[in-house]
């Protein structure tokens, strides 16, 4: 059995001046089949690997 995943875009909401903007830019991934997160502050240069690691290990250590 193969299951398909949507492929994950990141955006991050500083790299817009206006929501509408931002609005067209997500709907425009979204329409061809992205599954788009959205972060509110942050660098948008650095390495989103790092953030995703630094999330989960922080999770993993609250539920110790």
């Amino acid at each position: 059995m193969s299951l398909l995943h949507k492929p994950t875009y990141y955006l991050w909401r500083s790299d817009f001046s206006s929501q509408e903007e931002f609005e067209a830019e997500r709907k425009k991934y979204t329409d061809i089949g992205f599954r788009v997160v959205t972060f509110s502050d942050g660098d948008p240069d650095a390495d989103i690997h790092n953030g995703i690691r630094a999330l989960i290990k922080n999770h993993l250590s609250d539920t110790d």
